[in-house]
Parts: structure tokens; sequence; C-alpha cells
């Protein structure tokens, strides 16, 4: 008798066939063109992180390429994105990979800035063809309801070997993310025409998280801050002020947000420019 995680893999692998988004990254194995794609992708729908992966990638076609250039350049492709750390954190990796390459960190890729354990495996799976599983919220939440699992890391770890047996590592991910992403969505998911409904334990658990309200935030008043001084070489905090119009309490708050987070670098006379 097919065991469930057969069918899970022989199911989601035949509508992967069908359903695959076509995308230019899809079929790399340069692992700098992965993590340029993974950084860029986190808090960002895969549509809009793929035109700044393909502006980012005709600019820095390698880590030298990234890592001769400047911050403030970095940061001015990537306006619009949100997360600025996320391109402190590209840049400096790309330092260190200027230095070093990926063969020579392989497979602990996790020494990177901002690298975690899914852009690690993504990777090691998609460039490297390693069996693993790359687990993100999309991933987590297909196997969860899937499997009716409340422990889906251990559940992974324990069936890693049936889940990657007699399949690439690199479409089973991508066809666990894309049906998660595209069908089992966190929200009114299309449980009536999913290929996977008759198994399906239907572990659907409704969680409501509180997220700050942008409008007004400390996220706001930093993105238009480095907005600001990506127009100018350096500013005073008075001139930030008063362009920004905000109260000295929260733009000193901002500010600090983002020294600690290597962006900005604070000179004499408290005159703010982007760090270096």
């Amino acid at each position: 008798m097919e065991t469930k995680t057969k069918k899970f893999k022989r199911d989601i692998l035949n509508w992967y066939k069908n359903n695959k988004r076509d995308y230019s990254w899809r079929e790399t194995s340069d692992p700098w063109k992965i993590l340029l794609l993974e950084t860029i992708s986190q808090q960002t729908q895969l549509d809009r992180a793929d035109v700044y992966f393909k502006l980012f990638i005709e600019k820095f076609p390698n880590p030298a390429a990234m890592a001769s250039s400047s911050l403030k350049k970095i940061l001015t492709l990537w306006s619009g994105l949100g997360y600025n750390n996320r391109a402190k954190r590209l840049y400096d990796s790309s330092k260190i990979l200027s230095e070093t390459g990926f063969d020579e960190l392989y497979p602990n890729f996790e020494v990177l800035p901002g690298v975690g354990p899914y852009t690690n495996n993504a990777i090691l799976s998609f460039a490297y063809n390693e069996r693993v599983i790359t687990r993100d919220i999309n991933v987590d939440r297909v196997f969860s309801r899937y499997f009716g699992l409340n422990d889906v890391k251990s559940f992974v770890h324990n069936n890693k070997k049936p889940l990657l047996n007699r399949v690439s590592s690199r479409d089973l991910n991508q066809a666990i993310m894309d049906f998660g992403s595209m069908v089992c969505k966190s929200k009114n998911p299309l449980c009536s025409t999913c290929v996977l409904e008759k198994n399906c334990e239907k572990n659907i658990v409704k969680t409501k998280k509180p997220q700050e309200a942008f409008s007004g935030s400390n996220r706001e008043l930093r993105g238009a801050l480095l907005k600001l001084l990506l127009n100018e070489t350096v500013a005073s905090l008075e001139t930030i002020q008063k362009n920004l119009k905000t109260d000295k309490v929260k733009l000193l708050k901002a500010v600090s947000t983002l020294e600690k987070d290597g962006l900005i670098n604070i000179k004499k006379n408290n005159l703010v420019e982007i760090n270096s």
C-alpha cells in the first residue's frame, strides 16, 4: 500500500509540473544568485522579488561586483523593498564571499550575515543538490495541515529520508513552496480544488498575529530617513527633523537603530550619512 508520504510527494510533484512558476533563477545552481534571491524575497512576494532580483543580478553578477560597490548604491537600488538591514547584510556577505567563496564555506553558510537555517538549506539544495528540506513558512504550513502536525521540525528531521527518496530536493522544495503560496494559503486556502485534499488531515489552525501599524512606526521613519540621506551627501539631525516633520524623540530612536544596524554613521556636530 502506498504510504502517505509517497502519496504526498507524487501528488504535489504532479501538481508542480503543471503549475510551476517561471522565474529566471528557478534552474540556476549559482549560489550567489540563490543567496541574492532568498535575501530579496524575505518579507516580499516572489513576483515583486523577481523584479528586484533582475535589477541586482545585472548590476552585481557576482559577490566581488557588490563588494567593490558602496552601501549607498546598494540601498538606492534596494529602495522600495523595505527592511533595509537586509541590504546591509547582503553587502557584508558579498565582502566575505569575494575573499573566501561559497565552496570554502560549504556546507555552513550561516557564518554569512543574515543567513539562517532556511537560507543555508536553500543554497545546499538549489546550488549543491544536497538532500535537505528547505523549511519556510509555506512549507511548514503545508506539512502541518496535510500530516496533521504540531511539530513540523521533528517530523522533517525524522522523515527526511523517505521525503527525499528518489526525488530531486530542488523540485520537491520548490513544489511545496509554490503550493503553499498558491493553494495552501495562510488565509482562504483553496481546499475545494486542492490535489492533496483527499488525504489531507486539514489541520488548519487560525492564528492572529498582532502587527505594528506601518504608518507612524519607527520602521516608516527609518525608511524615510534613509531615503532622504540617499539624496544628500550628509545632513544634520536638525535638517532631518525639519524635512521629515517628526519629533526629536522619534528621530533619535530611528537614528539609533539605523546606526546599530550599521546603515548610517553619525559624525561630529550631529551630521548623519549613509555608512560607507
